[in-house]
């Protein structure tokens, strides 16, 4: 049986950390620059465990910080009950990479191996971020509480800095409206997401704001999670549609699989997003036949930006006039929710600005 960490005692050493964090001191520059490294990455996941790990740590250090769960033996903890704790706790005061309260709910840690020094599924994007965080463990597995407990410190005074600056930015694109008309915004909106993916995290992004546009309660899913729907349209709190964004090229399978997934939620709505510049056409009506057929769930397929602005304005009785004027902002604060690199979110101001002042 491994450790059952005592919350009560690991949220004490949080609040403790914050106030070190805050404070004048010295921390150990070593972690300082792995923690900057690691967020430069952008790989949101591995941000948040290494917080977890060095809370963990920091409360109790018979833990191994290798393992991610009781299993592993008698050293072995719950990974993930420290990084929701941490989660649970952070009241917007330092940015965890990994949004919402399931922080770890995704690849490589979902149904992966009790040792994370046995993680052998990492997508080859992902790995150098995985790379430094297991070197991180492995230093970390050689440290007691107290030191540790400088290194969480150093962990937050980063991931603080990263908090103030989004907050700084996001106040700015609150600001981000547009005066362009509907042909121009369509012609920036698919030529921004198509010239680079960023690993699908443009479209779900785009998907995400275009429906904020429509409806009040849009729920973006983080990138890689494995649960059904890329992005969900909620009412009064219950999933009435799922949307799957595809930026590489699909068949239909994809297509039933979405009915399918969408039916196991109790939602009869669904679209599937298929964007990919090598993408063939779809048989939209056999698709569209057979969803409703064996999942009495409602789908449509779009392949295009302009084609989903088009269908979200005629399906949801949402203007022109308002996609035209809340868009560029709504893609802004969601790419920034995303994880969209900063290039990519600078690239979007820039065109549109650009194309303002082109009509001025």
């Amino acid at each position: 049986m491994g450790i059952k960490l005592n919350k009560v005692r690991a949220t004490a050493v949080l609040e403790d950390a914050i106030a070190r964090a805050r404070s004048g001191a010295d921390l150990p520059a070593i972690w300082l620059r792995r923690v900057e490294n690691l967020g430069a990455l952008e790989t949101k996941t591995y941000i948040a465990a290494l917080g977890g790990a060095l809370l963990a740590t920091a409360t109790d250090d018979r833990v191994d910080s290798l393992v991610q769960d009781m299993k592993a033996g008698p050293h072995g903890y719950s990974l993930r009950m420290v990084s929701e704790l941490l989660a649970e706790r952070n009241h917007g005061r330092f940015h965890m990479g990994a949004t919402g309260k399931n922080p770890l709910n995704n690849r490589p840690f979902l149904g992966g191996p009790s040792r994370i020094d046995e993680f052998t599924k990492i997508n080859s994007k992902a790995r150098p971020a995985f790379e430094l965080f297991r070197d991180a463990l492995i230093d970390l597995k050689r440290m007691n509480s107290a030191e540790a407990f400088d290194a969480l410190a150093a962990w937050l005074r980063v991931r603080m800095a990263v908090q103030a600056g989004e907050i700084a930015e996001a106040s700015s694109q609150l600001a981000l409206t547009s005066s362009l008309d509907a042909a121009d915004l369509f012609t920036i909106t698919e030529m921004f997401v198509r010239e680079d993916a960023e690993g699908g995290k443009r479209g779900q992004s785009l998907v995400a704001a275009v429906l904020d546009c429509a409806f009040d309660e849009v729920v973006l899913q983080p990138i890689n999670d494995p649960r059904p729907g890329d992005v969900r349209v909620l009412r009064r709190g219950e999933v009435v549609w799922i949307v799957e964004v595809k930026q590489a090229a699909v068949q239909e399978q994809t297509a039933f699989d979405l009915a399918r997934e969408a039916h196991s939620l109790h939602a009869s709505l669904a679209m599937l997003v298929a964007m990919a510049d090598d993408q063939l056409p779809l048989d939209r009506e056999r698709i569209r036949r057979r969803a409703l057929q064996d999942y009495r769930v409602m789908l449509e397929v779009v392949e295009s930006a302009a084609e989903l602005l088009s269908t979200v304005c005629v399906f949801s009785t949402t203007t022109i006039e308002q996609i035209v004027e809340r868009l560029p902002g709504n893609y802004a604060k969601r790419m920034l929710e995303h994880g969209v690199s900063e290039g990519g979110r600078h690239r979007w101001s820039e065109l549109v600005q650009a194309r303002e002042q082109s009509h001025d």
